[in-house]
């Protein structure tokens, strides 16, 4: 029996929609995202009839997730159209509801998306729902291959999922997210710059790691420490993100001072998110420069198998699989289980990169309303790698005996190193509506991580003997522990207030950990190393004691409110946190084990203020606060405060009609107060008068500028400078790590002539920058410019037997660039070279 669902009448609005655009339209504008800021998208509205232009306007929507035929009918009544069912299609079908700036069409779309439906326009202006007619047949093989290469009309097909904050997207264009916000909202919304790097580009790109995923985003600095085979490095906006680090919202089990912090698998990832600037207000301490947040792949409804084998031109392999699907006819229980096992040679000889990884979950959906994800994760890592020190001469500058040490020169001992990691954790999601209103969401993990070391490294101080060609070598030893337990409650209410509705969002998170270090190294009884001849296997003596041993109790509660406001087309996002640290640290090599207590009390906001024009142009304005506990003492035993941080951004984001695009365009100013620098009454110890500044300009693109062309653009200047510090040379001058420039482009064709095929070219440009505190002209990395390769084939059109099989190639350095990415001082072994020209051939099957 068919019904109507209720109309409310709107207001009269502007009679303007947003026009498709051409392919060179689409350059176009892609190309004024990155030349301009305060531009309007002149020529993209046009006058129509009023009905139909009421239709095609875009507007704000907050639909809750719930019963379809109840979505339904809050859209046709929010949106002041007429919408005629049989509701018998509707039943028992459920919602994830509907966030976001939507013409009529795109919102029937997306609430509708894998459920068969259509909604199909009268000539009245009303809308019927009827059973979506099957896709047509293709007459094009290559508009139909895997990934981000389809056709717009494929993207919508009901075999496509809707994109959610934490699930899969199809290409390069994400417009959802929950790393800003804690809810699930449109990144046009969120008045704060957030980068998503889909699943599509870290394959398309052949990125393994969150570092190598991060090339290609602006105001990122990715791998600052060069090649390695243990960690992701990464600066944002100038600060260091190492041990600092969040999977899935929670903390990861780190420390900016332990060696097990552990390196999650790029290909257990649906995405990596960067949060740019202050997060205190959501996440506690974090710092100022931004946060990484890596989202992990879930459960899904629809059955997806793949099996992968990967190789590089060094040698060794990567066998991977990952698998998702419902285990029962309703749907009720979905499983993912994702497995990694890598066996590979690097750019060093003999040295080998070995990782062990599995990662089960499951879902139970008792109900639309509620559902329970349960994720384990086991990961070992037992590389043999030779540790990343070189002197500087021989590496930033030639050696005027032998040139450059080579870059494939293993520098440790390979018969006595030893690396072994370990990653455990466990945790669960949880989510319950109770009503169109109210739902409460909890998610906890326990992670724990252990690391041990035995490895030869070049000696820190004194690199050359006197023949200029003999280093000489150290050992070290750690053995580092961390056990973090996370738990985070949200309780969401979406309401209204007369004209107003609101996101209301309160929480409270806690941290428990602890963590213990040990480390030791010494240069008794280990030989040197002849750069012209060298010689392994002679025996290594290892240091029978620790000379650093620490133990450190953490806890952290934050307490935090929310409020995404909507009036119309305006925005605004009011959040505060309350937060308590306490940091309880002992020094084990001392006879008394004295405790020192560092406690932290601390406020954080956020304003963000935007507003959503039709044609898709949202600017946008916040002011944000953050906050890092920092540990130690100063001369009078005094626990440091926490160092504290503030921004203030203006920006623009543009997501074009038919969402083929999202751009952005970000200025800010960067503020931190309370960092350490050197006490002038006493050079070993240090005082907190430290201030920092950054200023910079952010532009990205990412655009499927035609059926079979897509895009990313990258730049960023900043402008950095450190306004306080009782080193003089540092003060005044640009901040550690901090390029002034960076700039990067990516596109991916898929070729008409040659159906099944794609190829992809990249360029990544950073400008000269310092990583030394003299900050001594000898020592500055130069400029650098890099260039990647990437392409892949459809095997599954060469005939039926090979359906599913596809076959990629990609190449980082193309050119082989040797450079390096620091250097920290004159003497000793402070540097590390980058990576070298990678070529990774992978073998993929799905069914």
């Amino acid at each position: 029996m068919a019904k109507r669902l209720p109309q409310r009448p709107l207001p009269p609005r502007s009679p303007r929609r947003a026009v498709p655009m051409t392919a060179p339209s689409r350059l176009a504008a892609a190309l004024w995202m990155g030349l301009a800021l305060g531009a309007t998208t002149v020529g993209l509205a046009q006058a129509q009839p009023a009905g139909q232009a009421a239709a095609d306007a875009r507007r704000g929507f907050n639909i809750p997730a719930g019963p379809l035929d109840r979505a339904l009918g809050s859209f046709a009544s929010a949106a002041g159209v007429e919408l005629s069912v049989d509701a018998s299609l509707l039943r028992g079908r459920s919602s994830a509801g509907l966030a976001g700036s939507f013409t009529v069409r795109e919102g029937f779309t997306e609430l509708l998306r894998g459920h068969g439906l259509q909604a199909v326009r009268q000539a009245n202006g009303s809308f019927t729902l009827d059973v979506a007619p099957p896709p047509p047949a293709p007459t094009d093989a290559g508009e139909v291959q895997a990934g981000h290469g389809m056709l717009p009309e494929v993207r919508v097909h009901d075999s496509a999922p809707p994109e959610t904050a934490t699930g899969p997207v199809v290409g390069y264009v994400a417009k959802r997210s929950a790393s800003g916000t804690k809810t699930d909202a449109s990144l046009l919304e969120t008045p704060q710059l957030v980068n998503v790097v889909t699943r599509t580009q870290m394959d398309d790109q052949g990125a393994r790691t969150v570092a190598e995923a991060l090339r290609y985003t602006a105001g990122v600095l990715a791998e600052p420490n060069g090649f390695d085979v243990r960690y992701d490095w990464n600066y944002i906006r100038g600060f260091n993100t190492f041990g600092t680090q969040w999977l899935d919202g929670l903390p990861l089990p780190g420390d900016p001072a332990s060696y097990a912090v552990p390196r999650i698998p790029g290909y257990a990832l649906e995405r990596v998110e960067v949060v740019k600037g202050p997060a205190s207000v959501l996440y506690g301490k974090a710092i100022p420069g931004g946060l990484v947040n890596q989202v992990t792949k879930r459960p899904q409804a629809v059955a997806q198998r793949e099996v992968r084998l990967s190789a590089t031109h060094f040698g060794g392999a990567e066998l991977a699989t990952d698998l998702t699907g419902p285990l029962d006819e309703d749907g009720k229980f979905l499983y993912r289980l994702i497995a990694l096992r890598r066996d590979a040679h690097t750019q060093v000889d003999l040295e080998r990169d070995r990782q062990t990884m599995i990662a089960p979950s499951l879902t139970w959906r008792p109900s639309a309303d509620t559902s329970l994800t349960v994720q384990a994760h086991y990961q070992k890592d037992d590389p043999r790698m030779s540790p990343r020190f070189y002197p500087v001469v021989g590496s930033h500058v030639p050696s005027p005996l032998f040139g450059y040490i080579p870059r494939s020169l293993y520098l440790g001992e390979p018969s006595t190193d030893s690396f072994n990691r370990s990653y455990k954790s466990l945790g669960y999601s949880f989510e319950h509506r109770f009503n169109d209103t109210v739902s409460v969401r909890q998610n906890l993990r326990y992670g724990h991580a252990a690391q041990d070391m035995f490895l030869v490294r070049v000696h820190p101080f004194n690199a050359y003997r006197p023949d200029g060609h003999t280093l000489n070598r150290v050992s070290a030893i750690s053995d580092d522990d961390i056990r973090s337990l996370s738990v985070d409650t949200q309780l969401e209410a979406r309401l209204r207030t007369g004209p107003l509705a609101h996101t209301l969002l309160a929480g409270v998170d806690h941290l428990r950990g602890k963590l213990s270090f040990n480390f030791a190294n010494s240069a008794i009884g280990v030989p040197p190393l002849d750069v012209l001849n060298p010689v392994y296997g002679l025996p290594v003596t290892r240091p029978t004691s620790y000379t650093n041993s620490t133990f450190q109790a953490v806890r952290q509660t934050g307490l935090y409110l929310q409020d995404q406001i909507r009036w119309g087309r305006a925005i605004a996002t009011l959040g505060l946190r309350h937060d308590r640290s306490s940091i309880d640290t002992t020094n084990r090599m001392l006879a008394a084990r004295p405790v020192v207590p560092t406690e932290d009390s601390a406020t954080t906001g956020r304003i963000g203020l935007g507003y959503v024009f039709d044609n898709g142009v949202a600017p946008y304005a916040s002011y944000s606060t953050s906050f890092l506990p920092v540990t130690g003492v100063d001369r009078y035993n005094q626990p440091f405060r926490a160092q504290k941080g503030r921004q203030f951004e203006l920006g623009l984001k543009y997501e074009p009609t038919g969402g083929w695009g999202f751009m952005t365009a970000s200025l800010y100013q960067n503020d931190l107060e309370n960092s350490l620098t050197p006490d002038p009454m006493d050079s070993q110890r240090s005082v907190q008068s430290g201030r920092q500044r950054l200023r910079g300009l952010e532009l990205e693109a990412k655009a499927e500028l035609t059926k079979r062309l897509s895009m990313i653009a990258a730049y960023s200047y900043t402008d950095s400078e450190v306004r306080s510090s009782n080193d003089r040379n540092q003060l005044g001058r640009p901040t550690l790590r901090t390029p002034r420039h960076q700039a990067s482009a990516w596109l991916d064709y898929r070729f008409e002539s040659v159906p099944g095929l794609q190829a992809g070219i990249g360029a990544r440009y950073m400008s000269a920058y310092d990583t030394a505190g003299t900050y001594d002209p000898y020592l500055r990395v130069p400029a650098l410019f890099l260039w990647d390769l990437g392409a892949s084939y459809d095997l599954g059109l060469l005939g039926d037997a090979w359906k599913g099989a596809r076959l990629r190639l990609t190449v980082a350095n193309v050119s082989d660039r040797r450079y390096v990415s620091h250097c920290l001082m004159l003497a000793g072994s402070p540097c590390n070279y980058g990576a070298r020209r990678t070529a990774t051939a992978t073998l993929s099957y799905a069914w």
